[in-house]
């Protein structure tokens, strides 16, 4: 392949990992080590909030992080009927998230399961006070419910910018809104976002997915400074291509201009420097999750995590 049909395809495929994400990897020894003895991180002792947590990567931290000893609120909506409808997509029902649940419990019986919608402050703050009354507080945050629609700039309408912005920018800020106080009682804590590796460059076709990723680091950075004296760090994870439904959805790799899952793994896997697997599981960003959780991130604020197999190299800056 010449230099020049290389930058071609990277052109052409820059927005196809994009949206799958809800971009340092870690290893997977932590999600599957269910004590946590020999994990990365110990979360002994910690409650946990994660948003998002039916299904994907949202269930992988919530299980990593029930395997290194923390009490884990999972909340999601849990309603395809609650957001604007995709062609080729929907969000996690009810029997997903009570699935997860119950995924969960058999790591840990300190798991509390809240259906709750992001975009409501109310039920944001009625999570964290159930999350309070349920583990004796909260020391981890992790905002993670996203939601995308697939379309290009001069195409999307209002509906396709409002409901997307709702979910993956106010929805985030309604999470660590809600959580800031609970924090503030246990003396700091930490709060992690999910942006994308479309958070981190310009990305063709995913419109107002793209441009909200970007959002989410903003807003992440501004919480790093401004609440970095109550001791509470504020971190964001971008995602490259992972193994989800969003991802593996017929919505995305329509975009894609593919049909099957092996066409889509074909597009992807020559962008990957780690490229021995061209997906990556939800355990692998669970990891980095667990990382700025524990001990170890400690003194991590205000940085975006680029779990991607190294597709992060390609960026400009």
């Amino acid at each position: 392949m010449t230099r020049d049909t290389q930058l071609n395809r990277r052109h052409l495929l820059t927005g196809a990992a994009a949206a799958g994400a809800a971009g340092a990897t870690f290893a997977s020894t932590a999600a599957a080590d269910q004590d946590g003895s020999a994990g990365l991180a110990s979360l002994s002792g910690k409650v946990a909030l994660v948003t998002g947590a039916a299904r994907g990567i949202g269930l992988a931290i919530s299980k990593a992080y029930a395997a290194a000893g923390a009490s884990v609120v999972m909340l999601d909506l849990a309603d395809p009927e609650a957001v604007p409808a995709v062609d080729g997509f929907r969000i996690a029902n009810a029997e997903e998230f009570e699935a997860a649940y119950q995924a969960v419990r058999n790591v840990t019986p300190n798991v509390l399961k809240v259906t709750a919608d992001v975009r409501s402050p109310s039920q944001l703050d009625e999570a964290v006070a159930q999350a309070e009354s349920r583990f004796g507080g909260l020391d981890i945050v992790v905002a993670n419910a996203g939601y995308v629609r697939w379309h290009g700039f001069a195409d999307g309408t209002e509906m396709d910018w409002k409901s997307v912005y709702d979910i993956n920018l106010h929805g985030v800020f309604n999470t660590f809104k809600a959580a800031i106080p609970a924090l503030r009682r246990r003396g700091g804590g930490r709060l992690i976002s999910l942006s994308s590796i479309g958070g981190r460059q310009g990305v063709p076709g995913n419109g107002a997915y793209t441009s909200s990723k970007w959002a989410v680091i903003g807003l992440t950075k501004q919480a790093a400074i401004e609440l970095g004296p109550d001791h509470i760090t504020a971190n964001a994870i971008a995602p490259g291509p992972v193994d989800t439904p969003m991802y593996r959805s017929v919505a995305q790799r329509r975009s894609m201009g593919v049909e099957t899952i092996e066409q889509q793994d074909a597009m992807i896997a020559p962008l990957l420097p780690l490229g021995d697997k061209p997906v990556m599981d939800p355990a692998d960003i669970a990891d980095a999750a667990l990382f700025l959780a524990g001990p170890g991130g400690g003194a991590i604020s205000g940085a975006v995590i680029d779990s991607a197999f190294g597709y992060n190299a390609f960026y400009t800056g």
